[in-house]
């Protein structure tokens, strides 16, 4: 069959095989690509010896309610029921609800931007100091005596200098904390203005939903991975002079990598050790638009597109087959990928500058130095090679685990792996409680098949009431050819025995049942300052997860937008001297308590007394914060203080207006 092909489409094709044989013959390309498909192997490789892939799978068969292929066979050659009482699941999930009623609150966010406790001085204000001290003294000093002055004049000028400078140091001592009280609030309120810009960014690029994946994750794998900020270039939606336009923005973005496409280094304890390869997935649209963006290699991606195929495909083990199982991904069609789809590399390491700057990278001087690069490879192409855009070298990845180890980036163990042993003793007792149940659910009949008639034999099977069993005298002897008994029940047992094994969870976990929403509570969980100390009791355990967070991911994860921002963002009002502070375990240890003793603290200061000292601008300000606690829309319940202002100069003048004398109202009237 003739096929007829465009002019366009002709000059296409030979475009990209031009681009394609301008790859393979690129050796300098074909170098870096194999540095990084070596680095991302020995990564792999070393994944799998260490059983962190398997341990990744049966985390996630547990929490799903699987049991392993060796058990559920002993279970099959043994007979009697499959059921798998899944404890781990709840688990799972009320860490996942614990942890998200602490991060992921509306009422406030689990970070902050606040000053440095002495913000640095700015210059003006530091030459402000000598140039007002300078003024206030000059002229204090007495004439300096003369060598042959009596010693007396000597003294006393001596002494008058002493005063002077004293007085000079005290004078710029207090100016000094002034200008500090001045820098400290004009310091807050510029982290006020950034803290906001922050949200602003966190909410439109998709990190209140990363973080929640975050601790999904976290509460099923040995170790969980936030990634970003990300900068992309998105279109938006913008409204310029009364109309809707487009326009194209770099934002900050975020997301959760699957822990099973993280590949640290071999041996690497953190993610600035050796070096991070990350399984991505591009659709060719999205990666066709990247020929413009500065970093990306145009030809490359050209040559990626021109060949069939997904791209950079990984070894096809028995942990990628059970993981497209899990996911209910089809493996042997197109290797599991969605349409259109290409899998990549994303590496992040230390690569020769002679290599780098072979390949035409920029910023590369030094040939003999190894610099910290971003790669991204599909399948032999590199189609995009920068080097690494934080000031301070720091990598997009932030991880903790459930149970951290001070060794490897994957912890001791995940949540259900602490939970293995109980999900067993669960698993085995419950088993043996269906199966005891059923065979005690009736009598056990034993039937003496000699006595039996022959047409009676296939009859003994049936049970119903009034049966006549039919059998020869002649050969029963005198014994009894149908025997009834009762198997005895041993639910009791196994019900303690199961019990105990969701007791032994609880302590394991440090996540009760009651924190569920269990009724069945006794002792001191049946009233209500019992149960509160209980909780606060079950919170110690998550208390460590939650700081473990603050720490590794949620700090330094916003604390890199907020050097992006000081760096980047042209609005100079937003800068100054400030900290990012997590405060995830900090609202969880204070939340309750802190807003109970603002609202007494609110009844205690309602008199006229205490009123005169914190006026209406302070009682404003203890409304807003307990609305905020309570989820109440601040501005539509609290004037602003601008508002409030605006309301007591009205009632001052009012009140004027009523105090002043009848003929002076009448004067005021008549001139009005």
């Amino acid at each position: 069959m003739l096929q007829v092909m465009s002019n366009a489409q002709l000059e296409a094709d030979e475009q990209a095989e031009l681009a394609a044989e301008k790859q393979r013959d690129n050796p300098v390309l074909t170098a870096l690509a194999e540095h990084v498909r070596n680095a991302f192997n020995e990564a792999e490789e070393h994944k799998q010896k260490a059983g962190v892939a398997e341990r990744l799978l049966k985390s996630r068969r547990l929490h799903s309610g699987e049991y392993e292929k060796e058990t559920l066979q002993a279970i099959r050659i043994r007979g009697g029921t499959e059921l798998f009482f899944n404890i781990t699941g709840p688990k799972c999930e009320a860490l996942e609800a614990w942890m998200n009623d602490v991060f992921a609150s509306s009422a406030d966010r689990p970070w902050d931007v606040v000053p440095t406790p002495i913000p640095s001085l700015p210059v003006d204000r530091t030459e402000r100091i000598l140039k007002e001290a300078e003024v206030a003294f000059m002229g204090r000093l007495p004439p300096e005596p003369s060598r042959d002055a009596p010693v007396d004049e000597s003294q006393a000028y001596a002494q008058e200098v002493n005063t002077v400078a004293q007085e000079v140091q005290d004078f710029a001592s207090d100016l000094y904390d002034k200008m500090l009280s001045e820098t400290f609030a004009d310091a807050k309120k510029r982290t006020e203005r950034m803290a906001r810009k922050m949200e602003d960014q966190t909410v439109e690029g998709g990190f209140v939903d990363a973080l929640a994946q975050f601790i999904k994750d976290l509460a099923i794998y040995p170790s969980a991975i936030l990634k970003g900020p990300v900068f992309v270039r998105q279109k938006r939606l913008a409204w310029e002079n009364g109309q809707v336009v487009v326009k194209e923005e770099v934002i900050p973005t975020w997301y959760c990598p699957d822990p099973q496409d993280f590949y640290p280094g071999p041996n690497a304890r953190n993610v600035h050790e050796s070096c991070i390869c990350e399984r991505v997935h591009y659709d060719r649209r999205s990666l066709s638009e990247m020929r413009a963006v500065e970093g990306w290699n145009a030809d490359a991606i050209t040559a990626v597109l021109s060949k069939p195929g997904t791209g950079t495909s990984t070894t096809d083990t028995a942990e990628e087959s059970e993981r497209a199982r899990l996911e209910d991904r089809d493996p042997t069609h197109r290797s599991g990928l969605p349409a259109d789809t290409l899998e990549a590399i994303e590496f992040w390491g230390s690569v020769q500058g002679a290599m780098l700057k072979q390949w035409g990278l920029k910023g590369v001087e030094d040939e003999t130095k190894y610099y910290e690069v971003n790669c991204v490879l599909i399948g032999d192409t590199i189609v995009r090679a920068v080097l690494n855009p934080h000031p301070l070298g720091h990598r997009p990845y932030y991880v903790t685990s459930f149970s951290k180890k001070r060794s490897s980036l994957w912890g001791v163990k995940s949540l259900p792996e602490k939970l293995l042993d109980c999900q067993e003793g669960t698993n085995g007792a419950h088993r043996h409680l269906i199966d005891n149940l059923a065979i005690a659910s009736g009598p056990q009949v034993a039937v003496d098949i000699d006595a039996i008639e022959p047409n009676q034999a296939d009859a003994v099977h049936k049970q119903y009431p009034w049966k006549v069993w039919v059998f020869r005298g002649t050969k029963s002897q005198g014994r009894i050819p149908v025997h009834f008994f009762q198997p005895a029940a041993n639910s009791a047992e196994l019900l303690n025995a199961a019990e105990h094994f969701e007791q032994k969870a609880d302590e394991r976990t440090l996540i009760p049942r009651y924190v569920t929403g269990d009724e069945n509570l006794r002792g001191a969980g049946q009233t209500a300052s019992g149960l509160s100390m209980l909780m606060n009791a079950a919170a110690r355990g998550v208390k460590r997860v939650v700081g473990d967070m603050d720490r590794d991911v949620l700090r330094p994860a916003i604390q890199d937008l907020f050097i992006w921002d000081m760096m980047n963002l042209e609005d100079e009002s937003l800068k100054g001297d400030a900290q990012v502070v997590a405060r995830g375990r900090l609202a969880m240890l204070t939340r309750e308590q802190t807003q109970l003793r603002r609202q007494e603290f609110l009844q205690m200061t309602n008199n006229p007394t205490d009123l005169q000292i914190i006026g209406i601008e302070g009682r404003a300000t203890l409304l807003r914060e307990i609305a905020k606690g309570l989820d109440i829309p601040v501005e539509e319940i609290v004037p602003t203080p601008q508002e409030l202002q605006r309301r007591v100069e009205a009632q001052m003048a009012a009140q004027q207006a009523q105090m002043a004398p009848p003929a002076e109202v009448g004067q005021a009237e008549a001139v009005a």
